[in-house]
Order: C-alpha cells, then sequence, then structure tokens
C-alpha cells in the first residue's frame, strides 16, 4: 500500500494509497533525481540523479520491535543518518540528542543510508533497472556506455568479508574479534560495462539458465541492440536492428520510373524500398543528402550533397561509383529532363548547371555511368529548387530573393519573372500540359501561376509553417503540398480548394514524390519515418469534409475550456469531446423542454407523473431541477450538443428562472454560454431581440441582489468571526487571571503555613 516516487525536487517522498497521502519525504540527494529501483524484497532502495554518485539506502521494518506501533492511523517512516562525529563538545551531544528525539515520529520503518556508488557515465543519470531476478543492476546516462553491477547474495558477502578480515589480520597481525559490516562494495561488485554505437535511451535485462546475462537497448540513433555479457568474457554484440529505418531526418526522396521503387536518402544513408512490400532492399552509405533523382533505367541513384557533390550509386552492387565536385554549396535540386538525358542541379552557389548522362569506361575496362558538365545558368542570387516544363521547352529556377525565373532551356534566355513571395520560394512544380506553375514559400502561402503571361491566378494560405514540397499529380490540376506543420494537403488548383489534409507525421515534414502514374505519394520528415499514402476511388464531397473539420476544430476548442474560470494549467479540464453521459444528459433535457411545453400548454391542471417524482411544485421548478441535475463539469458540453430551435425555447425557460430568481448562478451560466455558442444565429433572429434585452436586464439586476446578499452575508460573517475571537481573548484573559489568583493563593497559604511553624517554634 505504498508508493515510492522521486522528482526533480531532489526529495523522495513515500505515499500511502489507502490515505493517499505523503506522510514522509526523504532528503539525501543535492540535485535532481532522475531513477529509483527497490531490491532485496523492497528493503533496499536504489536512487541516482545529476551527480556521479548512485545512492543505496535499507530500509528496515520495526514491527516485531515495536509492534504497538502498527496502528492504521498513523503509518510514517523515518530517516536516520548516521552521525559519525567524534570530539564533539557536550553541548554538541544534547543538540544531537534532542535532534534524535525529534525524528523520532514512533513510524513502522526506519531508513538508513548504506552509501553511494560512484558511476563511470558522463551526464546525469537517465535510468537504473535490475534483471527479474534482482542478480544485476545496470545504470546508464546520456552516453553510450551501460554500466553493471552484480547484487552479491549473503553468502557471497560474507565470503568477501571473510576474506578482508584474512587480508586484515595478514597486514596486522591481529584477529578481529568483530565481524566487519558489510559496505556498499561487499554488497554491489562492478563488473564490464558495455559500450555501444548509439546513446542508450532504454534498457531490458535478462538472466539466462546459463549464467550470462542479455541487455537488450534501444540506441538514440533508432536502432535495437542485444548484448549478451559473461563475468569471464568482453561483452558480444548478438542482434541489432538496423537494417530498415533512417537514424537521421529523411531530407530527400523519389520515384522509380516503373512505380515499383522509392528512394530515401538522410545525412548517413541512402535506401531503396519496395513499393509494395515495403521492404528495404538496398542501404548505401552516403553524404548528407539533400536532393536525389532516379537515373533512366532506375538501376542507379544520383544524390545532391550538403557539401556541394553529387553522388552516382549502383543500386545493383550498392556501391558508390563516382564522386563529382559540382557545386561550391549545397545542392538543393536534381531534376532530369523531360528526354532524361541530361540532369539539371541547383546550388546555393548561385548557379544552374547541366549535365549529360554518359557512359564512361572506368579503371577496370568497364562501362559505368557518369554525368558531363555541359552548360551552366549563372544567376544573381542563390538557388533553392529547380523545375523543367514537361515539354523540354522552359526551367524555373526559385532564388533567395524571393522570386522565381523562368527562362528558356535550348539558349538560356530570360522570359518571366514571378515575384509575389514574402520569403524565397522553397519548393515548386510544373502542370504535365507545361501552363502552370505552383510554387510554395516559407511565407506560408502557395501561389498559382500561369507560364503564358507570368500572371498569379490566386495566392492561397496553404500550411502553418514554411512549404517545403510542391508536386502535381500526373496529366491533373490536383497539387499536393507538404510543410513543416507535419501536413500533408492535396489542392485543385482550378477551382482553388483544398480537398484533403493528410495528417500522420510527427514534427516537420521534409520531402514530397508523386508516383508516375498518379496512385501512391510518397512523403518523409523528421520523425524519421517514410510514408505512403494510396488514392483510394472514395469520393470525396467537398461540404462534409469542411463540416467534419468544422466539428473537429469546435471539439478541440471544447475540450480546452476551463470548467472554472481562473483555474488555468491545473488539472481540472472538460471533455475534450462528445461523451455518452453528455448525449443523455442533452437528451434528457430535451425531454424535460417537451414535458414542459406540453404541460403548459394543456389545460389539465394535473402536473404529469414524472414532474410528481421529482418533487416539483410547478412545471417551472422541474425545469429548474433539470437544469441543475446536470453535472456541473458536463454542463457546457451538453448545451453544446442542443439544437438551436431547441436553445431558443430553453432560453424562454431560462428567462422564466431568473425572473422567479430560481438558482441564478447555475441558469446565468447556461445563459451566457448559449449567447457566447449562438452568437449568430440570435443576433439575426429578429423576434429574439426583444427577449435578449429582458434577459440583460433581469441577469444584471439577480446579480446585482447575489452581489448585495454575498457582501450583507460576508460582512455578517466577518461580524461574527471578531466577536468569536473576541470572547476567546476575554475567556484567555478570564482564565489567565484565575491561574494567578490561584497561584496567589497558594502562595498565600504556604506563607501562613510557614508563619504557624515559626510561632510554634
Amino acid at each position: 500500500d505504498v508508493v515510492v516516487s522521486a522528482s526533480k525536487d531532489m526529495l523522495v517522498k513515500f505515499w500511502d494509497l489507502r490515505t493517499q497521502h505523503c506522510f514522509k519525504t526523504l532528503t539525501g540527494h543535492v540535485t535532481e533525481i532522475w531513477d529509483l529501483v527497490l531490491l532485496r524484497d523492497d528493503t533496499h532502495l536504489v536512487t541516482g540523479g545529476a551527480d556521479a554518485e548512485i545512492k543505496i539506502w535499507q530500509l528496515k521494518f520495526l514491527n516485531d520491535s515495536h509492534p504497538e506501533q502498527e496502528t492504521k492511523e498513523s503509518m510514517a517512516f523515518i530517516v536516520k543518518e548516521p552521525i559519525e562525529k567524534k570530539g564533539k563538545s557536550e553541548g554538541d551531544k544534547d543538540d544531537a540528542e534532542s535532534e534524535d528525539v525529534e525524528g523520532d515520529d514512533n513510524s513502522a520503518l526506519s531508513i538508513k543510508r548504506v552509501g553511494s556508488i560512484l558511476r563511470a557515465g558522463e551526464g546525469r543519470l537517465q535510468h537504473l533497472v535490475t534483471d527479474r531476478n534482482q542478480r544485476y543492476l545496470a545504470a546508464h546516462a546520456t552516453d553510450n556506455q551501460l554500466e553493471l553491477f552484480t547484487i552479491c547474495t549473503d553468502e557471497e558477502i560474507e565470503k568477501r568479508l571473510a576474506k578482508k578480515a584474512k587480508k586484515e589480520k595478514k597486514r596486522t597481525g591481529i584477529e578481529m574479534t568483530d565481524p566487519p559490516k558489510a559496505s556498499v562494495q561487499e554488497q554491489f561488485k562492478r563488473i564490464k560495462p558495455i559500450k555501444v554505437s548509439g546513446k542508450v535511451k532504454t534498457v531490458d535485462l535478462l538472466l539466462m539458465p546459463t549464467g550470462k546475462l542479455k541487455a537488450l537497448m534501444v540506441l538514440g540513433n533508432n536502432q535495437v541492440e542485444v548484448v549478451t555479457h559473461s563475468l569471464d568474457n568482453e561483452p558480444e554484440s548478438q542482434l541489432k536492428v538496423d537494417t530498415p529505418g533512417h537514424r537521421s531526418d529523411v531530407r530527400t526522396l523519389a520515384f522509380s520510373s516503373d512505380n515499383t521503387a522509392i528512394l530515401t536518402a538522410s545525412s548517413e544513408s541512402l535506401k531503396v524500398w519496395n513499393r509494395s512490400s515495403l521492404a528495404c532492399v538496398r542501404t548505401i552509405s552516403c553524404a548528407y543528402s539533400l536532393s536525389s533523382v532516379f537515373a533512366p533505367g532506375d538501376r542507379h541513384a544520383l544524390l545532391g550533397t550538403k557539401s556541394g557533390k553529387i553522388q552516382i550509386f549502383d543500386i545493383a552492387s550498392g556501391e558508390s561509383t563516382e564522386e563529382v565536385a559540382a557545386h561550391e554549396s549545397e545542392v538543393w535540386s536534381l531534376v532530369n529532363s523531360p528526354d532524361s538525358r541530361t540532369v539539371l542541379s541547383g546550388s546555393s552557389d548561385k548557379t544552374v548547371k547541366f549535365w549529360d548522362y554518359e557512359l564512361v569506361t572506368n579503371d577496370e575496362d568497364a562501362k559505368v555511368l557518369s554525368i558531363v558538365h555541359r552548360r551552366t545558368l549563372q544567376l544573381d542570387e542563390g538557388v533553392t529548387c529547380v523545375s523543367t516544363s514537361p515539354d523540354g521547352r522552359l526551367v524555373a529556377v526559385g532564388l533567395l530573393d524571393s522570386t522565381v525565373k523562368v527562362f528558356f532551356v535550348d539558349s538560356l534566355k530570360f522570359f518571366l519573372s514571378l515575384y509575389g513571395h514574402k520569403l524565397p520560394v522553397t519548393a515548386m512544380d510544373i502542370s504535365s500540359d507545361s501552363t502552370l506553375i505552383v510554387t510554395g514559400s516559407a511565407d506560408r502561402n502557395v501561389k498559382i501561376w500561369g507560364l503564358d503571361f507570368g500572371d498569379c491566378h490566386r495566392s492561397l494560405f496553404a500550411h502553418d509553417d514554411t512549404i517545403t514540397g510542391v508536386r502535381f499529380l500526373p496529366d491533373t490540376h490536383m497539387v499536393f503540398t507538404c510543410g513543416k506543420d507535419g501536413e500533408v494537403k492535396q489542392w485543385d488548383v482550378d477551382h482553388f480548394q483544398r480537398i484533403v489534409t493528410l495528417s500522420g507525421h510527427l514534427g516537420e515534414v521534409w520531402a514530397l514524390a508523386v508516383s508516375p502514374n498518379g496512385k501512391w505519394v510518397a512523403t518523409s520528415g523528421k520523425d524519421r519515418s517514410v510514408r505512403l499514402w494510396e488514392k483510394t476511388q472514395e469520393i470525396l464531397v467537398l461540404d462534409d469534409e469542411r463540416e467534419t473539420e468544422r466539428e473537429e476544430a469546435a471539439e478541440a476548442e471544447a475540450g480546452e475550456t476551463q470548467p472554472i474560470p481562473g483555474e488555468q494549467g491545473k488539472e481540472t479540464s472538460l471533455p475534450s469531446r462528445r461523451t455518452a453521459e453528455t448525449e443523455r444528459g442533452a437528451e434528457a433535457l430535451m425531454e424535460a423542454i417537451q414535458l414542459y411545453k406540453e404541460t403548459e400548454e394543456s389545460e389539465d391542471q394535473q402536473m404529469p407523473p414524472l414532474m410528481l417524482a421529482y418533487n416539483a411544485q410547478s412545471p417551472l421548478d422541474f425545469m429548474c431541477g433539470s437544469v441543475c441535475r446536470i453535472k456541473s463539469s458536463q454542463l457546457e458540453e451538453t448545451l453544446l450538443v442542443l439544437p438551436l430551435d431547441v436553445v431558443q425555447q430553453l432560453i424562454e425557460i431560462l428567462l422564466k428562472l431568473l425572473e422567479a430568481g430560481k438558482e441564478v448562478e447555475v441558469v446565468g451560466r447556461c445563459l451566457l454560454f448559449l449567447l457566447e455558442i449562438h452568437h449568430g444565429p440570435i443576433l439575426g433572429n429578429k423576434s429574439l431581440e426583444s427577449m435578449i434585452l429582458k434577459v440583460g436586464n433581469v441577469l444584471t439586476h439577480e446579480i446585482e441582489r447575489l452581489r448585495e446578499m454575498t457582501g450583507t452575508n460576508l460582512a455578517g460573517l466577518r461580524y461574527l468571526a471578531a466577536r468569536m475571537k473576541e470572547k476567546e481573548d476575554v475567556e484567555l484573559f478570564a482564565d489567565a487571571t484565575m491561574r494567578v489568583r490561584e497561584k496567589n493563593k497558594k502562595k498565600k497559604k504556604k506563607e501562613k503555613a510557614l508563619h504557624r511553624a515559626i510561632m510554634s517554634l
């Protein structure tokens, strides 16, 4: 029935689950405490924090020696630090004894610090864990090292103590009469640590029947590693799950021409995935990649790197065939020409270069694919993205000055300048018919331009953060966009409408690719995942989609409302969505309103049985009870479900309750919430204007009346409190006077008795 917790406040707290209170606090750390573990049938507590020490505490039950202290009403822990200070003065000893008495709170368990172990890892401790048999203790910090300790049994501790006593006797020549006490060094034995390839995030231990220890570790570089450890040999890595998945952000991806393979690249590796089985078929080490493209034939891949080089890889052999020093700075874009004979590279060194694919002979007299530089387009600003028109006539270049320059491919002469973005264009694409170009910028807007005159057809606010990818669906005017807000969106650029929003990534989406047949869309992001989206035959009704989005937004907004004013950031909050209980509450309220209307319209003086069952004196009294029976925490959620016609009827009933002065606080809360939610329709209804004005006057009057009554009651309570305090002071003074009188009487009696004794002598 006891829970032990630790926190950044440098305290270890003990909680009683029966009383749900913290009954003792252990103050032994000087830094934050990050983890703890209980050992040896909960008789030892091990804690670790931001410092280099792992502290061990001994928990000792006192039930046998103090049975009278086992009471349910009083259950506490005491913490006693060993006092080993010699040479104290008498005053110091007295102080220590008095502190001991004050610290003894008749607890059923004492906690004594045994000692501490110095860690070898760097940084703060992250995790403490033991195996099921509690034979080994593992600790890891923020580095790539897992420290291991053997938890010695009682027999092993006795052997180590006997060995220690034997060494001491050999050194001093005196046999120890009292057996030495077991220290931390005898109870915990350090063994060889385990070093892995990445930072350890979490670990689990398993002790095999053969005596070997297996450690399963999840690493910070997205790997899972299993290491076997024995006391005799070095730790041995048995299994690494490192083939699928990237270790860092996936910055670029591309589809093969036959729609069967997906190329992804990050800061450490290039991977080729089978689209149908979603299996990783190739993993090749590469430099930090920012752009990628499949070479014609889909047997080679080209990567544009952060250092300005273009790397060529043979996918079949999984090797890098060539590395070309193409640019002096980052290669932000690689694009194949429509005839697949040329590849264009755009860099922040203010150039766009044209490269021809050629087969060259290597040192082994074998033909390999290479690229040969043919032309260079020099620009005034750094290049952020490049796109070519499918008809092979134009090339568009996005620049750091927030413009897009369009040139003729054959002569490289200037054709159009597209300006309108407030921040640099980060992505763009040209439609299959070469009539439209769509640009996405860091200003979060998507602009649709005509390639005939360079006019801007429409500007759309697309994302809540920088747009990182724009791609047309082949043979359509449908566009997919992605951004740093973590969302992927589809747009109809002919009608300037958003079709659908795809949410799934955790964090920024860095890249977007559309398959040549238009059936699949691949996205990658900061969460190191690649997500594949498939086109379905489902028909979307845009009005229904927008209505669903509005409902979700309303539910999210309702979930953020605080049930109690001023409780911002506290544990109390309203339900974030409709629940079965709020639905039942709304149905019960609508039934009560219907019954109230029927009763008011009928000429029968007898009230319905339901009203009589609730001991209602009148139909209005029944409605007052129906509103008050709704839970306070669910009141707003229940009112939110009501349709508009029922809301109008409810406002009329609430006005009557206000005029009768019944439950003004609850009724006022309902009215204010309904007016806030249905503000537009209520103002648009002229028939409700007079009633709303009347509600304002009556509500103001009733609130003033409540305020005056509350003020009067508060003043009365303060007066009564002052009178009671005055009465207590008088009684206290009277008691003091009586005690002085009694003392004087006793003194006089003693003096008289002494006087009589003297006179008798």
